[in-house]
């Protein structure tokens, strides 16, 4: 299951884009390429949306690559960064706001 949460604490089984790849759903992937290239202004092709989980072995969203939580957590070999002494810390600020459930959910493990 640890596999299935990202070092930021979203849980993959609730994710858009884990749950498409999974199901092959390409409605739900065309609705996510809509939405990213609302936020961020970016086209973004169907097959950068694929993804098996940020700690699964296989297919990662595009970002995966570059998010800073991600790198940080493998690179001090953490599955999530429940394990690490300096969480929450600022590379996570733009995810673990006020009501974040990542943020409960990395708390939760913790405990």
């Amino acid at each position: 299951m640890i596999d299935l949460i990202a070092p930021c604490g979203i849980d993959c089984r609730v994710c858009d884009a884990y749950i498409a790849t999974q199901n092959n759903d390409i409605e739900l992937k065309q609705k996510l390429a809509d939405d990213f290239k609302l936020k961020f202004g970016v086209d973004k092709p169907l097959s950068e949306l694929d993804c098996d989980g940020c700690g699964a072995q296989g297919k990662h969203i595009g970002f995966c690559a570059v998010c800073g939580i991600r790198v940080c957590a493998f690179a001090k070999g953490y599955a999530t960064c429940a394990e690490c002494a300096e969480f929450p810390c600022e590379k996570g600020s733009f995810i673990w706001t006020n009501n974040s459930k990542s943020k409960a959910l990395l708390e939760g493990l913790r405990s």
